[in-house]
């Protein structure tokens, strides 16, 4: 039988080797594991791309959708907008009336005398003294159907015409434009030739020339004539009858003027359509 101080010795031994066994398997427990140098460096043969992450859905609400869905897309056959200019650049449509030198004073039918059209010009406008030199501009779009050089009695003449498919037609209905009839503009007594020639496409506020004293007049100011006519037709040359005129010249000054085939009306009944709320 052993003593009692080797049996406690024995003991105290068994105790010690216990307790480091316990230490190691802790200290295993929680170390992270090692990692496996072959599967951190294996590559396959074929690598397959990793397929992309979907993009995340976005949901549009209602009302954004519901407005989407209610705007007309674009088509081609839609038409710009219709404009009307003041025949004068520097004074705005509303403004005519105030500068009218000379109303409309129409004579009877087939009558050359009295006032076939309207006369804009002033003395000392606001902080202006003469008209002369003020820009003149076409008032609506088309094409130019005469051009004059200082014939008698309009001097530097520019005339435009505006076909019935060019006005929208409330201006129709109110000018009472038939089928087969345009409206033409004759733009008088510019000061010099006009800027335009014979035959050109003419826009909306278009420059045509600066207000002059040329033809039959001796005091700056624009006259304007407005009249229905036969679509289509051109004025390469008129002039009232004296001994400068040609037969020709003086048969298209009757045919414009007093044949009744081209029929003048009051200006002011064209701006005041374009002012008229």
């Amino acid at each position: 039988m052993d003593s009692p101080h080797k049996v406690i010795m024995g003991i105290m031994s068994f105790k010690s080797g216990l307790l480091v066994f316990v230490l190691l398997i802790a200290s295993t427990a929680c170390r992270p594991p090692t990692p496996n140098p072959v599967m951190e460096t294996a590559v396959p043969s074929n690598p397959v791309p990793a397929s992309p992450e979907p993009e995340p859905t976005i949901t549009r609400s209602a009302t954004i959708v519901l407005a989407q869905t209610e705007i007309p897309a674009p088509t081609q056959t839609l038409e710009p907008s219709f404009l009307m200019c003041s025949p004068l650049a520097l004074h705005p449509l509303e403004e005519l009336p105030e500068i009218i030198g000379d109303p409309y004073n129409p004579p009877p039918p087939g009558r050359e005398e009295r006032h076939h059209g309207v006369d804009f010009g002033y003395y000392h406008w606001r902080e202006r003294d003469t008209m002369l030199g003020e820009p003149v501009q076409s008032a609506l779009p088309g094409v130019v159907a005469s051009v004059l050089d200082d014939h008698y009695p309009y001097g530097n003449m520019v005339m435009v015409e505006t076909p019935r498919l060019f006005l929208p037609p409330e201006l129709v209905n109110r000018l009472q434009i038939p089928e087969g009839e345009s409206l033409y503009l004759l733009y008088a007594h510019l000061s010099q030739s006009p800027l335009v020639r014979l035959g050109q496409s003419v826009d909306a506020c278009q420059p045509l020339g600066e207000v002059g004293k040329s033809g039959n007049t001796d005091i700056p100011h624009l006259h304007l004539e407005t009249r229905l006519g036969p679509a289509g037709t051109v004025f390469e040359s008129m002039r009232f009858y004296d001994t400068h005129a040609t037969q020709e010249e003086m048969d298209n000054y009757k045919l414009w003027r007093t044949s009744g085939v081209f029929r003048h009306f009051d200006p002011m009944d064209l701006f005041t359509v374009q002012m008229s709320p």
